[in-house]
């Protein structure tokens, strides 16, 4: 991402969050794509109940009204917002805590290479996660530790 994209991205951050503030809904990331007349932002918020495609019309409304009155955006644009998706890698706590009793597939460090853990998410908090792998096995991580983790699918 260059300056100008970042800059963009810091300040749909921003509007998103006042958006969003005081609600389940919350902030998972922002992409910027393109250049000035073709830009794309993305805004992807999650919840901590239900989202859907409602909540999601509102959430873009009000953010698309407000890169509007603030001429945030020079030229044309196209702002999208969704959830996340299945296949997007998670992130935040949250998203963890959202996700418990799913079956996930988790890259973290161990000393100084990486392995690949795949289990029932059993816990999650604000330091980290627990996972059981099929054999029984706890495996606690933090999510310092942890590089990527998904959703694996049951198919």
């Amino acid at each position: 991402m260059n300056t100008v994209q970042k800059q963009l991205a810091d300040q749909v951050r921003q509007f998103t969050e006042e958006v969003i503030a005081g609600t389940s809904y919350f902030l998972v990331d922002v992409e910027v794509r393109g250049h000035k007349g073709t830009r794309v932002v993305e805004v992807y918020v999650d919840s901590t109940g239900d989202l859907g495609h409602d909540d999601l019309a509102v959430i873009s409304k009000e953010v698309g009204f407000l890169l509007d009155v603030e001429d945030t955006v020079d030229g044309s644009y196209k702002l999208e917002v969704s959830s996340p998706g299945i296949k997007r890698p998670l992130t935040l706590p949250k998203q963890y805590q959202k996700n418990v009793g799913r079956t996930l597939r988790v890259r973290h460090h161990v000393d100084d290479s990486e392995e690949v853990v795949v289990g029932e998410l059993t816990a999650a908090d604000e330091e980290g996660i627990e996972i059981e792998r099929s054999s029984g096995e706890q495996l606690v991580l933090s999510y310092d530790d942890i590089t990527q983790a998904r959703i694996e699918l049951p198919w």
